[in-house]
């Protein structure tokens, strides 16, 4: 547990575990005996066993710091001062705050984008990945599932909470009507076939096409980030990351990793949330590790 406080910086906390607001037994259960009702110092002092005068000493104390007031006064021969709690909830200053490590906010465009599949740290979507079995009519098998636990690390950045099982296959998948982020082409990823033909940037003809740019795209290191609304649900959200070809998925996966700010400015002919990106390999060792973002 931590405490915190924003600075320009981000947010700054501090180990809850030092939190030791200076209240010893005696005051404490003072504080919750006025819980009650108010009370006053000699019937304080009956009901906690302890000397009227060492009672006065702590409700003076207490009283000082603001954690009680004075209620009344009964006027009975002699005043009678009743006292009660200041607040029903109280906020100890503990001094300066002591930087233990930081913890980043998410910048309003990230956080723009993310959403609603992250909402206050929380997980609120299903991943749909390709089964790795042979199915639909080309019997495909997906093998770009893997490429889905480093997305999986990269989103798992963004939450505070951890969270229930959210992979399912896509031949598992029974409810369609909920937030989804579907990993894999069309041919591989039988959800994001039904979800093809209202993409901005589609599938067609074993190539990529973009209704933003007017082009078409067909190497098979080719990809796209796309967020639209979901079609058999217009208040859930869809994402889609997928390629020609797994080395399309891996790339698209990949520009997340490296270049997730430009993802999140959207098209550069459009404003919408659909990218295409190509796959590198830059040390031509047969194995992408870059990506261009191509519009």
């Amino acid at each position: 547990m931590f405490l915190v406080r924003k600075t320009k910086n981000g947010l700054e906390a501090t180990s809850a575990s030092e939190f030791k607001p200076s209240l010893n037994k005696i005051d404490k259960k003072i504080i919750l005996l006025l819980k009650k009702r108010p009370m006053y110092a000699r019937e304080i002092a009956r009901e906690l066993g302890i000397e009227q005068q060492k009672i006065y000493y702590h409700i003076k104390c207490l009283k000082k710091r603001g954690l009680i007031k004075l209620d009344r006064i009964v006027n009975e021969a002699v005043a009678t001062k009743f006292y009660r709690l200041a607040s029903s909830a109280f906020v100890f200053s503990i001094g300066q705050f002591r930087p233990v490590g930081k913890i980043i906010s998410t910048p309003e465009k990230q956080r723009k984008f993310i959403e609603p599949f992250i909402i206050d740290g929380k997980l609120n979507t299903k991943i749909i990945i390709g089964s790795p079995d042979p199915h639909g009519p080309e019997s495909a098998r997906a093998r770009d599932g893997y490429y889905a636990s480093d997305f999986s690390i990269f989103f798992g950045s963004f939450l505070s909470f951890s969270p229930m099982p959210a992979v399912v296959l896509d031949t598992e998948l029974k409810n369609k009507k909920q937030n989804l982020i579907l990993i894999g082409g069309p041919i591989v990823n039988k959800i994001t076939e039904k979800i093809n033909s209202y993409l901005p940037i589609k599938f067609k003809n074993k190539k990529i096409y973009s209704s933003l740019s007017k082009k078409t795209y067909s190497a098979d290191c080719c990809g796209v980030i796309e967020k639209i609304k979901n079609p058999f649900d217009k208040s859930k959200s869809v994402m889609i990351i997928a390629g020609l070809r797994s080395s399309g998925t891996k790339s698209a996966i990949l520009a997340f990793l490296k270049k997730f700010d430009e993802i999140c400015k959207g098209n550069k002919y459009k404003r919408k949330y659909a990218k295409v990106v190509l796959g590198l390999d830059k040390d031509a060792d047969g194995i992408i590790d870059s990506v261009e973002i191509l519009e």
